[in-house]
Formats: structure tokens, sequence, C-alpha cells
């Protein structure tokens, strides 16, 4: 690893040495895949999709609020540091030697599974859901979007999953979910990360699992519709769409905890009993790196 860089914001940056893997690549990675878990703790969808994220968020910049954490990123998010250090394609996170003494602490001891939101994370990005909800495109925004997206941010809830993946929690993706519902009844906790849009099918098989963890609020907000032989997405209702319509599913306990998306500090968080589970209070992804007593929490539950 070659240290190319102080920068003016006395970060200390360096640049791995990784092999790249161009975006067509990494769409054909996801494309091609199935729902069995690999013999880690993660689906191959995910997997695939861990590596590509990885492999484009290749250059490591130490910050001082990371002290659990080798952080890295992308050369979009390095050049921006020069002047604004902002990172917007999300932050890859690897333990380091300070942080890997909690992973014993905070492992899981259950038979569980996290669902990370592949969707969401394709309508979040660039000439996706959001330029329609914005006003700056129309309705060809929210129909027919591919979701081979390989990028990763604050809303598709990265670091939160990065996080679990590495003190030992079983993730698959709601690509899974969507191929096959039944997958859920293989286990006894299901712990949604930030799953805002999600089919009819994955909504079913979550609400009518008997112990479901929302971690995030805002999941199972809206309804889309997957097609697998072009590997797109439409929004079919919700968040405004029609007009009008808030919840695409009219589904209560999201309309209950709709508001603590706003809440990124978690000052005050709880896990709220619901009837089938459990709910947090507030949107952790930008505050977990040093809030471990929440995974502690969630380990518990």
């Amino acid at each position: 690893m070659d240290q190319i860089l102080i920068n003016q914001n006395n970060l200390e940056i360096e640049k791995e040495d990784l092999e790249l893997v161009n975006i067509s690549q990494q769409e054909e990675l996801l494309s091609n895949t199935t729902e069995e878990l690999t013999d880690s703790n993660m689906s191959v969808i995910f997997s695939n999709y861990l590596d590509a994220f990885s492999a484009s968020h290749s250059i490591k910049m130490i910050f001082n609020n990371y002290n659990k954490f080798d952080t890295y990123f992308t050369l979009k998010d390095f050049n921006l540091c020069k002047s604004d250090c902002n990172p917007i394609d999300g932050t890859k996170l690897i333990l380091n030697e300070s942080g890997q003494k909690f992973i014993d602490i905070l492992k899981p001891n259950d038979n569980h599974v996290v669902i990370y939101p592949l969707f969401t994370a394709s309508a979040y990005a660039q000439f996706g859901f959001y330029d329609y909800f914005r006003g700056d495109c129309d309705e060809s925004c929210i129909t027919d979007l591919t979701f081979n997206y390989t990028g990763g941010t604050y809303n598709s809830s990265v670091h939160t999953a990065q996080i679990l993946h590495s003190v030992g929690y079983n993730l698959i993706t709601d690509i899974d979910v969507d191929k096959n519902p039944e997958i859920l009844k293989n286990y006894e906790k299901i712990i949604l990360l930030h799953n805002e849009y999600v089919t009819k099918k994955m909504f079913d098989a979550i609400v009518d699992h008997p112990n479901v963890i929302f971690l995030f609020p805002n999941a199972l907000y809206a309804e889309i519709d997957v097609n697998y032989e072009t590997n797109t997405m439409s929004l079919i209702r919700g968040h405004g769409y029609p007009d009008g319509i808030a919840n695409g599913f009219d589904y209560e306990i999201e309309e209950r905890f709709h508001e603590y998306e706003y809440d990124n500090q978690c000052l005050e968080w709880e896990f709220i009993k619901i009837k089938n589970g459990y709910h947090l209070n507030c949107y952790p992804d930008g505050i977990i790196h040093k809030n471990f007593d929440i995974l502690l929490k969630l380990k518990d539950l």
C-alpha cells in the first residue's frame, strides 16, 4: 500500500493495491446469482455486491471519528476531499486492530438474517427515483430502472451492513427474499435495514414473520415491481406516487415510526416493542460506527 498524500485537512491518505472491476463486470456479478448462502455468512448476491463495492473504494483516508475502522473511498470522493471532505459514494469500513476486539462482544448467537436493500440503493442512485421526486425527471426515472447498482451510501444503510457483516451477522439481499420469500422461515429473527422499496411478495413475507427487528425507520414504505429478465424495477405505489399516497402498503408500523427517519444523531435511541418484534427510533447509519451500544442491544433482542 503506497501513501500518496497528506491533504489540507490533515487526512492521511493511502491507495490500496486492488484490481478494479469495471461497472459492466460488477453488474454481471449481481445479475447471475442465486439466493443460497455461501460458505461464509452471506448470500452469493450480497457477496458479489460487497466485492464490487469494495473494489470501487480503494483509497484509504484516516479520520479521527472512525477510530475502530480503516476507511476507504472512491476516487471521486478522494478528489472531493481536497476541497470539502463530504463523501457522497459511501465508505468502505474495515475493522482495525482497535475494532477487532469488539467482534466477540457483538457477534450474534441466534438464528438470524439481515436483509440488505439493493432495490433501495438503486432507487437513490443518479437518474433514479429521487430525480423524479425532485422534479428533475419524468416518470422514466421511476419506470424500468436497473437494480444492478453496485454503489452504496448512507441512504442504503451500507455502513451498518458492513459492520454487521464484520462482526458475524448473516446477510442476504432483498433480491434473495423476493425470489424466494420462503427463505425467511429458516430464521428465528429477521433484521431490516433501510429497506424502503420492496415488492408485495417481500412485504408479505416480512410482516408475516413473528420476529422482525426494524433497525431503520422508513422500511417497507413503497411498493415496486421487479422484472428479472431485464433486471429492472418500477415504482408502483408510495412516497407520494400517485399523488397523495404516502405508505404504499398502508402499513401502520411504518407510518407510526416514519418521522424518526430524520433523527440521525440517535441521542435518545431505544428499541420499541411492536406486535411482531422491535423498532429502533432513529436512523443510525451515520453514527453506528461509534455507537456499538446499539449493536449490543440488537444482539440481545
